[in-house]
């Protein structure tokens, strides 16, 4: 089954380690095999990863993206998760980090980054600071009520 991803304008996506940037027209691309594929909006910045959870985020990045060996080995997000687990103690953040190791290490380092992104915004929601730009999430309202 091939992947189907619509790109915005000048949107980035990141490919196996290159990074190709859309045309001044949405488009849509189709990957027949399997490749190592970040969107633009999933991307943190070495400059954004200024929290532990975000740190852990950035390291299964690297991983994902393997521009650099030393960025592409799973020791530091590994190393970032053992941070984590001495300081998450509620069972389903714990869950979450064991979630994200078990993706990283079966090699689907893409849902391990969904699964992080989900401890960034507590962690920031927690800190009482505002997440990534691209990670906000619009508010939901509640359907039925108003």
């Amino acid at each position: 089954m091939s992947l189907v991803l619509k790109l915005a304008p000048a949107e980035q996506l990141f490919v196996n380690g290159a990074v190709l940037t859309n045309g001044d027209r949405r488009s849509n691309l189709q990957f027949e095999n399997v490749a190592q594929i970040l969107r633009e909006k999933d991307i943190l910045r070495e400059a954004d990863a200024t929290t532990p959870v975000r740190g852990a985020y950035f390291a299964a990045q690297n991983v994902l993206l393997n521009t650099r060996t030393e960025l592409g080995s799973t020791e530091p997000f590994t190393e970032q998760l053992g941070y984590l687990r001495n300081a998450f103690i509620k069972p389903e953040h714990l869950r979450m980090l064991d979630e994200a190791e078990r993706q990283v290490r079966e090699g689907n380092i893409y849902r391990a980054l969904v699964t992080l992104r989900d401890l960034v915004l507590y962690e920031a929601a927690l800190l009482n600071i505002q997440p990534p730009d691209r990670f906000q999430r619009e508010p939901t309202v509640p359907s039925g009520r108003g």
